[in-house]
C-alpha cells in the first residue's frame, strides 16, 4: 500500500500550533531578524553572518526602485485596464527579463569566466581580456555592464565600496573589474558595470547561484511595482487614453493615425462562396 501523498521541503513545516521554518519557530525569529535576514534564511537555510545581511540589504534597497522602467512602465499598463493590485504587480514581473532586470546574466557571465580562468591556467586580466574580445568580435553585448539611461551606472560604485568595505569583494567582484577595464583595449572607451552587474557579482561573492540572484532582484523590484500599480490606481485614468488630459496619453487617437499604419491598404473583403 502506498503511503499518501505528501510534499517534501527542506524550508518549513507548520501544525495547527507552530510555523518552523528551516527549523526555527517563526516567533522565534519575529523581532530579531529583519527582512533581509529572513530572505537570506528562506533562501539559503542557515541565518546569515552580519556583513552579508547587511550587503543583502543594501542591494535590495539599490535595486528597488529605478524610476520609469519597463517593469514599471507594464505595470501600470496592465493596472489601466481596471485589474486589482496583485494583477499590476504580477505584469510588471513579467517584464523583468533578458534585458532588464538581468543580475543573474552577469553572473552566469563572471562564473564561467572564473570556471576558464581555472580550467585554462590563465591570470585574471587575461581570462577578462579573452572574454572581452571575443564578445567584441561576435558583435555582442556584455550582460552587466552599459546601462541604456546612464554613461556611468550612479548604483555601480557605492555597492562595491560596501562590499569592499564588508570583506565580500572576492574573486567574482574581482574579474567584474577586470572585465570593465579590458573593454577599452576592444571598444575604444571603457563600457562601465552597471548596477544589476555589480549585484551579480557581489552575490556569487556571498555564495548565491545564479537563479536565486535573479530572485534577490525579484524581491527588490516588488516593491517598485506594487507603488507604481498603486499610484497608477489611484492616480490616473483608465485606458491611459483621456483625451482632455493635459499631457498625451499613450493610447490616445492622436497617436494612432492613418498614418502611423504600415500594413496592408484598405482593402475590400474577397466575394465568398455561397454555402461558406
Amino acid at each position: 500500500m502506498r503511503e499518501p501523498f505528501h510534499w517534501r521541503t527542506a524550508i518549513a513545516y507548520k501544525t495547527k500550533d507552530r510555523i518552523v521554518v528551516r527549523g526555527y519557530d517563526v516567533n522565534a525569529l519575529v523581532g530579531n531578524l529583519t527582512f533581509s535576514e529572513m530572505a537570506y534564511l528562506v533562501w539559503r537555510g542557515e541565518l546569515p553572518p552580519e556583513h552579508h545581511a547587511r550587503m543583502l540589504d543594501a542591494i535590495l534597497v539599490s535595486m528597488a526602485e529605478h524610476a520609469f522602467s519597463p517593469s514599471s512602465a507594464a505595470c501600470r499598463f496592465v493596472a489601466s485596464g481596471g485589474v486589482p493590485l496583485h494583477v499590476g504587480v504580477a505584469g510588471g514581473m513579467l517584464a523583468l527579463g533578458s534585458l532588464h532586470g538581468t543580475a543573474d546574466r552577469p553572473a552566469e557571465l563572471f562564473k564561467l569566466a572564473a570556471e576558464r580562468m581555472e580550467r585554462d591556467g590563465l591570470t585574471m586580466e587575461q581570462t577578462a581580456r579573452t572574454i572581452a574580445g571575443e564578445t567584441r568580435q561576435a558583435g555582442e553585448r556584455l550582460p552587466g555592464f552599459h546601462h541604456p539611461q546612464h554613461i556611468i551606472d550612479p548604483r555601480t560604485a557605492h555597492l562595491l565600496h560596501l562590499a569592499d568595505d564588508y570583506k565580500i569583494s572576492g574573486t567574482f567582484v574581482a574579474l567584474a573589474r577586470a572585465i570593465e577595464a579590458a573593454t577599452e583595449e576592444f571598444w575604444g572607451r571603457r563600457i562601465y558595470l552597471n548596477g544589476p552587474g555589480a549585484v551579480g557579482a557581489i552575490c556569487l561573492d556571498m555564495g548565491f547561484d545564479t537563479e536565486l540572484i535573479k530572485g534577490v532582484f525579484l524581491l527588490s523590484r516588488t516593491v517598485s511595482l506594487v507603488a507604481h500599480t498603486y499610484e497608477e490606481i489611484h492616480r490616473e485614468r483608465g485606458w491611459r487614453a483621456s483625451s482632455s488630459a493635459a499631457v498625451v496619453q499613450p493610447l490616445d487617437l492622436s497617436l494612432q493615425r492613418p498614418e502611423f499604419y504600415d500594413g496592408p491598404s484598405d482593402r475590400p473583403f474577397p466575394p465568398r462562396k455561397k454555402g461558406r
